[in-house]
């Protein structure tokens, strides 16, 4: 396959590169291709907005493109609706819509309170041909009136807030993946104090310390 020109390395510093990600999360090479032309256009806007840390090219099939294409893993063929919060760079927005660009009917929507972000995520979407959306607006501004059956997150506030901010994009019987770090107990604890909820906590593929949070029937708590 040729790619975009992208000055990012073709494997992290650890070694780990494009077959590894094939190899753990079973995409496929369509997938893979629509990632590279993303990383491409992600290389090209980083120096001119503050997208990535600098040296964040040394691990970014790791730490990014894994971390965030996991989480397919946990989105059913019936998941057709899904709004990433918070989407900054694209992780996980933008890599799992270039996973469900296969999957007829399905898009993502990206919600980024920065105009300029905004502004990369949509030529992102245009580049590579992706399905969906981008909203440029503050998660405490008032939601759509549409509803999504998935939730994704990362590392974007403390999971009481996230909670609400989750509940509001939610359909009732929809989930949310949140992808926290080691305290993620502890905060689940704090956020059982205004919300009520079912979740399942898995180990993330990218790192030890990292939490996959998959949260479902989520409401507040009553008094």
């Amino acid at each position: 396959m040729s790619f975009p020109a992208s000055r990012f390395p073709e494997r992290d510093e650890d070694g780990f590169g494009p077959d590894d990600l094939l190899r753990l999360t079973g995409v496929s090479r369509e997938t893979l291709s629509k990632i590279h032309s993303y990383l491409a256009v992600l290389d090209d806007w980083r120096e001119r907005i503050n997208l990535i840390g600098p040296g964040e090219g040394r691990h970014v099939w790791r730490r990014h493109v894994l971390d965030s294409l996991q989480l397919m893993k946990k989105i059913s063929a019936d998941d057709l609706r899904v709004a990433d919060l918070g989407s900054g760079a694209g992780f996980p927005g933008l890599v799992l819509a270039c996973a469900l660009a296969e999957r007829p009917g399905a898009s993502v929507t990206l919600v980024e309170k920065s105009v300029r972000k905004c502004q990369f995520l949509e030529a992102a979407m245009k580049t590579v041909g992706l399905p969906g959306r981008v909203l440029n607006q503050r998660l405490e501004d008032p939601a759509p009136e549409e509803r999504f059956d998935v939730v994704t997150a990362r590392a974007l506030a403390p999971l009481p807030k996230l909670m609400g901010y989750a509940y509001v994009w939610l359909k009732p019987s929809g989930k949310a993946l949140l992808m926290k770090g080691r305290d993620a107990v502890t905060e689940l604890t704090l956020a059982r104090e205004s919300w009520t909820f079912e979740v399942s906590i898995g180990t993330s593929l990218s790192s030890p310390e990292g939490q996959i949070l998959t949260v479902s029937a989520l409401g507040p708590r009553r008094a």
